[in-house]
């Protein structure tokens, strides 16, 4: 007896642990049911309640106009997956919905309800021969009441065309991107661009690393007799804001460009090539459109600003001639094609 109040302060400081917490994300307006009264009817449907390991939900309701409820459903459970769209007036059948197909997707003989029993026919009881010669009459049947109908079975839910992955990746994903287009300010006339990015993702963020290359143009100077050809390759780091939503990104990215600037002169009198250091700030905006799980059209219009710019001259004995200088500011137009690897958006 001694022993057991001894160790009785021990045993109350054992704690259960808490058992882990039901995957189901659940919002929706006010006047819909909350996420216990979900949980409740999935384990009414279930005939017990739902636990962590069997599926993870994620499930939102939101207002449809004047014509009710749109539920917008994502569903894991062990290799099944899949996306539903459902609309109603109710938001309580809404609910029921999801707990119908978390049921089905579980224990797919769980979601359906079963028939209604039949209730008993008595069967007719047995005429009681009497003295009389006469042959025995068998009574006529009394009537039963009509079986009850039996409820029409939910049909099994079938697959996805594409097979849904049952748990976005916490990490960073990534991408690789081709692009092109056209350039004016960098040098003496409209030329084209090409280039090269890649970098990482996330959510609501992307980090991007660009090479470009613009295509060189010549520009005469008159006075001199000479043409001067410039080109100019460049590198940047972008920070861009993944704006937009559904299938539909607009990232809003700035940047620091670094690169060189290449300046030749031909014709008489001519000059060995030069290059000279290229630095500024770039802002740009775009639109992705996300063609496929893994495919997107890319499209940005982008500005560079350079305090730092080349500055190319044809120098002799007595004085310089500029050959070009270009300004503070230059503009391009990209198009390309982007291949996403775990995107999270």
């Amino acid at each position: 007896m001694l022993a057991r109040f001894a160790f009785a302060p021990l045993l109350g400081a054992v704690q259960v642990p808490a058992p882990p917490e039901v995957a189901i994300e659940w919002a929706a307006p006010k006047e819909c049911p909350d996420r216990e009264a979900v949980l409740t009817a999935i384990a009414r449907r279930l005939g017990r309640p739902l636990t962590a390991e069997e599926a993870e939900v994620e499930a939102r309701v939101v207002r449809d106009g004047g014509r009710g409820f749109t539920l917008r459903l994502r569903l894991s459970a062990g290799e099944r997956g899949e996306t539903r769209e459902v609309s109603d007036p109710s938001c309580a059948a809404l609910a029921d919905v999801v707990a119908v197909l978390v049921a089905a997707a579980v224990e797919p003989a769980a979601g359906v309800p079963e028939p209604a029993p039949a209730e008993a026919v008595a069967p007719a009881p047995e005429p009681v021969p009497t003295e009389a010669a006469a042959p025995a009459v068998a009574p006529e049947p009394e009537p039963s009441e009509p079986l009850a109908e039996p409820i029409a079975p939910i049909e099994p839910i079938a697959p996805p065309s594409e097979p849904v992955p049952p748990r976005r990746s916490k990490g960073p994903g990534g991408f690789v991107r081709a692009h092109g287009g056209g350039e004016i300010g960098a040098v003496p006339r409209v030329t084209g661009a090409v280039g090269l990015a890649g970098g990482l993702l996330w959510p609501r963020w992307r980090l991007e690393l660009q090479g470009l290359y613009v295509v060189p143009q010549e520009r005469e100077v008159p006075h001199v007799a000479t043409t001067v050809r410039v080109a100019l390759a460049a590198g940047a780091v972008h920070g861009c804001a993944r704006l937009g939503r559904g299938a539909l990104e607009v990232p809003v990215c700035v940047g620091l460009e670094a690169g060189a600037m290449r300046g030749e002169a031909r014709g008489p009198p001519s000059g060995r090539a030069a290059f000279q250091g290229w630095l500024g700030g770039v802002l740009g905006a775009g639109v992705v459109w996300h063609a496929g799980p893994r495919l997107g059209v890319w499209g940005a219009v982008q500005m560079a600003l350079t305090p730092v710019r080349p500055r190319f001259e044809l120098s002799n004995a007595t004085s310089s001639e500029e050959l070009w200088l270009p300004g503070p500011v230059s503009g391009r137009l990209l198009l390309g094609v982007e291949i996403r690897l775990r995107d999270p958006w």
